[in-house]
């Protein structure tokens, strides 16, 4: 979601002036607050066609966070023509206000039976064990929150990581449609001592982890190195528990099928942990890889993936330079 969604052409000025800044803020929310509203009086597939009219038409007018949208597009489809791309990140702006418009409908998406397809491709020590926690990660596909939908049906205990809006009115409207899941949310930030915590509980826990991390390891994605968080697979390995792509797909409005594919396990044992971590994310990028090519228009990219003035990598780094950390 944009920094300011009224008045974006406004945002440096915002930065440096805390009224402007409060203001921009507190229209956002009433723009938010009244597509959730209306989408709560819908049925919730008709709210879901809501939604995707309501993002194909605001989205766009965001001018930065298109640009944005379209730069990973065209780093991640370099196959696709000018016009393919710009189509495409109509169709994304669409998806992305499904998703928004589905916020006040998660609780009929966990109550009811036929929204939700749970494809377990291997059988999850989570489902089988209560005290034996998993870490899930996913990527920002399709509608993301629905994979606490899963766990929660299946009786996984969990904890999420999420990433707050920087309009901290707009967090709170956000937290309240996501008590419904009744999952327990951490803020992103500094959050490695807390999820370590959970696990050591026994607690699952569940993360999305597509987006750039300036602090973390550069890791192939989509040809490209992407500083990517490497803790997912660290906190596994501490804890020798498993660690599990989850993949969320929509199969018409609001129904979807969530699978969770295998354990990913480090190719090689013998190295240290944080080579294995990495080879682990990179297992993982794959996999997102392939399921963003699948539903391309369902990857919500509005953030950065790689800087601006990276030109395209090409093959000479080979599997071994896959998986080899240049920055932490």
């Amino acid at each position: 979601m944009s920094e300011f969604i009224v008045g974006n052409s406004l945002s440096k000025w915002a930065r440096d002036h805390r009224f402007l800044r409060t203001l921009l803020w507190r229209l956002d929310v009433v723009v938010v607050s009244l597509i959730t509203r209306l989408a709560r009086l819908l049925p919730i597939d008709m709210a879901s066609r809501f939604g995707d009219s309501v993002g194909s038409w605001i989205g766009p007018k965001l001018k930065k966070k298109t640009a944005i949208f379209r730069a990973n597009m065209v780093i991640a489809f370099p196959e696709l023509t000018e016009v393919e791309i710009d189509e495409l990140v109509i169709r994304a702006w669409g998806r992305a206000g499904r998703v928004l418009a589905e916020y006040p409908h998660l609780a009929t998406i966990l109550k009811e039976d036929d929204r939700l397809v749970i494809d377990i491709r291997e059988p999850l020590a989570a489902c089988e064990n209560p005290t034996r926690p998993c870490v899930i990660v996913t990527a920002h596909q399709s509608n993301w929150e629905v994979v606490r939908c899963a766990g929660a049906k299946l009786g996984i205990r969990n904890v999420s990581l999420y990433s707050p809006p920087s309009n901290p009115l707009l967090d709170r409207m956000l937290l309240e449609s996501r008590q419904a899941l009744n999952s327990e949310l951490l803020p992103r930030d500094n959050s490695a001592r807390l999820l370590l915590r959970a696990l050591k509980k026994g607690q699952s826990v569940a993360m999305v982890m597509d987006r750039r991390v300036d602090e973390g390891t550069f890791i192939r994605f989509f040809g490209r190195n992407k500083l990517s968080t490497i803790m997912p697979a660290k906190l596994a390995l501490k804890l020798n528990c498993d660690l599990v792509p989850a993949q969320v797909e929509r199969l018409q409005d609001a129904h979807y099928r969530v699978t969770f594919h295998p354990p990913i396990v480090p190719k090689d044992t013998d190295v240290d942990e944080t080579t294995q971590g990495i080879d682990m994310i990179q297992q993982v990028h794959r996999q997102f890889e392939n399921w963003i090519r699948q539903q391309p228009e369902d990857w919500f990219c509005s953030k950065r993936l790689w800087p601006k003035d990276t030109t395209r990598q090409t093959e000479e780094a080979d599997s071994d330079a896959d998986t080899e950390s240049y920055a932490s």
